[in-house]
């Protein structure tokens, strides 16, 4: 089973369109949002700030428009995360779900969105951090990332 980390949002009219749903910009903004969220869990933020720093890359994006979200509307980002032993890559995938307070007893929630993620963390110089290095850094990372299975 993934782990997940849920962080709640609401559309708010800055975020809509001229066709009164949430602009398409809105979910990478979002997800990213939500990925910035995990951050100070990890602890490896004082490594960001370290003189050899450390910087994320979004090398791919992928969306998944199934239904819009409209204004005012409650939702939530669930966030999953898993890496691949052989690699240096990080696998995001952002689900935009039904608020859980609006999810009718006995249903599952509606899935609005689905933005997948590939990344790279790197030091400033340009070398790359693998992700078992920073598994090995932070608890966080130990217990909310899983080995991805091989498609």
């Amino acid at each position: 089973m993934d782990k997940k980390v849920i962080i709640p949002f609401r559309c708010w009219p800055i975020d809509m369109d001229a066709f009164f749903h949430m602009n398409n910009a809105n979910y990478l903004l979002n997800a990213e949002l939500s990925r910035w969220r995990t951050l100070p869990a990890t602890s490896v933020f004082s490594r960001v700030l370290s003189e050899k720093g450390m910087v994320f890359f979004a090398a791919e994006n992928t969306v998944r428009y199934l239904r819009p979200i409209l204004p005012m509307q409650k939702y939530v980002i669930s966030t999953t995360c898993s890496v691949d032993d052989e690699n240096k890559w990080f696998y995001y995938r952002h689900v935009f779900q039904q608020h859980p307070n609006d999810v009718p007893m006995g249903t599952l929630p509606k899935e609005y969105a689905i933005v997948d993620l590939k990344a790279v963390v790197k030091e400033r110089s340009g070398k790359t951090i693998r992700p078992s290095e920073l598994i090995q850094e932070s608890a966080f990372y130990r217990q909310w990332v899983t080995k991805r299975s091989i498609d």
